[in-house]
């Protein structure tokens, strides 16, 4: 795991995060968000941007398939998740899949 610091993933991440049309979730994911009343996808994608736009450090890292993740550990509301994205190919178009955002462990 590293942190990433290259400013036009910043700019992808933060272009995904807010175009939500452009973003898929994991069943996972949704679960997550399900155990805290009132969390949602939104939300979720907001505190990402802001994450960004704040200049805060965020990691990547090498998943056990070989696909490269994005990691942000940020508070969605009051709510300190740990956020997980990957950019994937459907339909021929590209797509930022958050497939974890679950409470710190």
């Amino acid at each position: 795991m590293w942190e990433m610091q290259d400013p036009e993933v910043r700019q992808k991440i933060a272009h995904f995060a807010s175009s939500p049309h452009l973003v898929t979730w994991s069943r996972s994911a949704e679960r997550d968000m399900a155990s805290v009343a009132g969390m949602t996808k939104g939300a979720v994608l907001e505190a990402i941007v802001d994450h960004i736009t704040c200049g805060y450090i965020f990691h990547a890292e090498y998943m056990k398939n070989g696909d490269l993740a994005h990691i942000f550990n940020c508070f969605v509301g009051r709510h300190r998740r740990y956020i997980k994205v990957k950019f994937w190919i459907l339909a021929n178009e590209e797509r930022m899949h958050v497939f974890s955002a679950h409470p710190e462990r």
